[in-house]
């Protein structure tokens, strides 16, 4: 058994173990492996500040070093522009006309399984320390002048080394070609999927802290497939554990806080994991 192939087996079993997989779905898995970075497939973590203030100080991609994501190689994003033909009913947005930033919902599958018993901790806009980067929220301008950042995503709290599941059906982008300059300091290993089912074509969904990757960048994924393990890496470390989950469009979505605009892809997750939670239903 080759070392990629044996961290998919972990990944494969927890997964079962989690989420009630019969053995024939294991076997199936296993023995299709995929791509992780030497980092993970060594079984080591990585080691990034707590904290941050503006991230990195250019839009260069991050060092091998540095970045959670270095050995994987860069894949073409699929197409970001949804299609104007007819869709779904329950079909995400197409434009930002209209857009409500805390109130849309985007057909999902939910993240964790259901066995996972997750909580839901910070959520969208809550205080954060530091400066904003150009693709992160604010949410007003403090004593010094300086703009205050907020939380883009929601924290669902989980034990560490729960399996993460596909919330879209599409591919494993890299995130350091999107949004610049990325900062892996922030959060830490990361699975971004761009999805191509025709309810939510073009959206994003970004699963960090992970401790383990299952996928690599281009890889095509399906929702529900098991594509890491929960952590505390990046700024979460210290924290409770914790699943950071972000969902952002594939436009500019006008946004005003603290008396601050901005033009930003980010909108409250929060509806669209409340109508997936297994829990609800």
């Amino acid at each position: 058994m080759t070392r990629r192939t044996g961290i998919l087996a972990v990944v494969c079993i927890v997964a079962a173990i989690g989420a009630g997989i019969g053995a024939g779905a294991i076997s199936r898995a296993v023995e299709t492996p995929v791509a992780t970075t030497g980092a993970l497939a060594a079984g080591t973590s990585p080691s990034l500040p707590a904290d941050t203030t503006a991230g990195p100080s250019s839009s260069a991609s991050p060092s091998a070093a540095a970045s959670p994501l270095a050995g994987l190689s860069p894949g073409a994003s699929p197409a970001a522009s949804p299609s104007t033909a007819a869709r779904p009913p329950g079909s995400a947005p197409l434009s930002a006309k209209g857009f409500k930033v805390r109130g849309t919902v985007v057909p999902i599958g939910y993240p964790l399984p259901v066995s996972a018993k997750p909580k839901y901790g910070p959520g969208w806009h809550a205080p954060r320390v530091g400066a904003p980067l150009p693709y992160q929220s604010v949410r007003g301008v403090g004593k010094n002048g300086q703009l205050l950042r907020a939380h883009d995503g929601i924290d669902i709290q989980v034990k560490i080394g729960t399996p993460v599941l596909a919330a879209f059906s599409g591919v494993v982008i890299d995130p350091r070609t999107k949004w610049r300059p990325w900062a892996p300091n922030l959060y830490g290993y990361v699975v971004v999927i761009q999805s191509t089912e025709p309810t939510s074509r073009g959206y994003y969904a970004i699963d960090a802290h992970l401790s383990r990757v299952a996928v690599g960048i281009g890889d095509t994924v399906t929702r529900g497939e098991v594509i890491g393990l929960t952590g505390i890496t990046g700024d979460a470390a210290g924290t409770i554990p914790h699943l950071h989950f972000e969902l952002r469009a594939p436009f500019l979505i006008d946004q005003t806080s603290g008396g601050v605009f901005r033009r930003l892809d980010c909108f409250d997750p929060l509806p669209s994991l409340l109508a997936a939670d297994p829990r609800r239903h």
